[in-house]
């Protein structure tokens, strides 16, 4: 597969494997997130980066993007790796978000573009299960060296849907020539998911190991054993162990968790900001490759072998090796291929991971599976999740959207608030309305009382729920008035109204009709 392309377009085609490769496991890496407003998307960069491939295009393809600004999903498979990239974009990335600005209407109100970012959401949140049904391993990508805490209520909400949506999905891929396990917990195992934050300008740390303002940040005291990098990024370790700790979305069990993180391996890396001179930082990336090209020497081993030959001669693991220090006597940060291969190892070689926590960890169930049959379960979770198909799935689909409103409770905060600020104004609006009312009255006074009513609803109520609930304080103010409170609104020869309340006038031939005959005097206002 030399270039990227859409995930129904890949499940739908036939990739040429090689023979020797064809039994061999599958590692499936999605990565999501969020980007920063720049040129090109960092998550196609670090494809580029982990494959040693031009793969994406620096300033991103606006032919793989969503037209109308939704969510979408490219998929990338190396052959060589025997790694599987999956990539998530939605409207968290700028290049979606501005597409989704553009096919927005002039004229929206508050409401409908309401429900319409609220949907991109939700259709964000359902292709998020998707990855996290899918994938061994996941990448969340941000754009700043800081724990954005919204994730914590997505991912919470996420866990929900999952658990609702469940015996769907075990419907939809029962048939599939997977373990009993898959198709019991509809995943290949629990993902792991790591972290990959970005710098932004908050710490910057020269080579000598000094400061962001230029003064060494223990004075003449002995020097540290870890980088500044490195202790940032073990303090934003714990910090979002304890957050998911604290709010149950990890807990002792990882196959009950939607995810897990490792408890003795690093899963947050923080990618180093761009060096002062691009260029040379370009030519040292050109020369350590092609010393490892020239390293590289005899004939292709293929399959297991040659992962194994290309993972030893490409990464030396820093992060193992205790005596790899730098000349300051600190411990040399790894890169991010290093970073991430080392879990992508432990899914290829067949050791799946023991994230289990407590006194008595339950092992997790995993499954490396080939190629093949990824893509049947995958083909099946996406006709039922993503794209509604005219089979026997379109049932199991719909019933899946419907799953949907579970998301309301975590994500939708504004509606749930415009709804309670609503729905205790709508009384304080009605009592405005009857105050000092006749008990019959005409249509001006109904006007007037009902334009009063509104006003003291503008000033309670707020939101997005504010239009629907002032039509309905139009329609409940109607009713009382033509519920036995309406005016007789005939005039007599003197230009006065009828004193009475709104009566049917009588026919000779028919009795008395349905309607009200206009232009005639009624009895009573003859008798004035």
């Amino acid at each position: 597969m030399a270039v990227p392309m859409n995930i129904g377009a890949l499940l739908q085609s036939e990739i040429i494997e090689d023979p020797n490769d064809k039994d061999e496991g599958v590692c499936v890496l999605g990565i999501f997130g969020k980007s920063a407003m720049q040129p090109g998307s960092v998550k196609d960069s670090l494809i580029n980066t982990l494959a040693d491939k031009h793969i994406f295009s620096l300033f991103g393809s606006d032919d793989t993007d969503s037209p109308s600004g939704g969510t979408s999903m490219q998929a990338y498979f190396n052959q060589e790796n025997r790694v599987l990239y999956l990539v998530l974009t939605s409207v968290l990335d700028n290049r979606q978000l501005i597409r989704a600005c553009e096919s927005l209407t002039a004229g929206l109100g508050h409401a409908e573009a309401h429900e319409f970012w609220k949907t991109a959401e939700k259709d964000h949140c359902l292709q998020l299960l998707y990855l996290f049904s899918l994938c061994h391993v996941l990448l969340l990508v941000h754009p700043t060296c800081s724990f954005d805490i919204t994730y914590d209520k997505m991912f919470r909400a996420l866990d929900a849907l999952r658990q609702k949506a469940l015996p769907l999905l075990r419907a939809a891929i029962k048939d599939s020539p997977i373990s009993k396990e898959w198709k019991l917990n509809c995943r290949p195992c629990p993902p792991r998911l790591l972290f990959v934050f970005q710098m932004n300008g908050a710490l910057r740390v020269s080579s000598s190991g000094m400061g962001g303002n230029g003064t060494e940040g223990s004075g003449g005291d002995k020097p540290k054993k870890h980088s500044p990098r490195r202790r940032l990024q073990h303090a934003l370790e714990d910090q979002i162990y304890r957050i998911f700790r604290k709010s149950r979305v990890l807990t002792n069990q990882s196959s009950n968790c939607l995810f897990t993180v490792p408890a003795n391996q690093a899963f947050v890396y923080v990618v180093p900001g761009p060096d002062e001179d691009p260029i040379s930082s370009l030519l040292g990336h050109l020369r350590s490759n092609c010393a490892l090209r020239e390293n590289e020497g005899g004939p292709p081993v293929p399959g297991q072998r040659r992962y194994q030959q290309m993972r030893h001669s490409n990464r030396q693991p820093s992060f193992n090796v205790e005596s790899s220090l730098s000349s300051g006597g600190q411990l040399v940060d790894c890169t991010l291929k290093e970073f991430l291969f080392q879990h992508v190892e432990l899914v290829l070689t067949k050791k799946g991971f023991d994230d289990s926590v407590g006194r008595n960890p339950q092992p997790s169930h995993f499954e490396l599976p080939t190629y093949s049959k990824w893509v049947h379960v995958a083909n099946r979770l996406y006709q039922v999740m993503i794209e509604s198909s005219e089979d026997d799935a379109a049932e199991i689909s719909l019933k899946v959207q419907g799953q949907l409103k579970v998301l309301e409770g975590f994500l939708d905060a504004d509606a749930k608030f415009s709804e309670n600020r609503c729905q205790k104004a709508l009384p304080l609006a009605h009592s405005a309305y009857q105050s000092n009312l006749p008990h019959n009255y005409t249509t001006t006074v109904h006007k007037n009382q009902l334009a009063h009513a509104l006003r003291v609803y503008s000033q309670h109520a707020r939101g997005v729920a504010f239009q629907r609930y002032a039509l309905q304080l139009h329609e409940d103010c109607y009713k009382f008035w033509s519920n036995g409170h309406q005016l007789c609104e005939e005039r007599s020869l003197t230009d006065q109204h009828c004193v009475h309340k709104f009566h049917l006038l009588p026919k000779p031939e028919h009795g008395v009709s349905n309607v009200k005959v206009v232009g005639l005097i009624p009895k009573e206002c003859k008798n004035r």
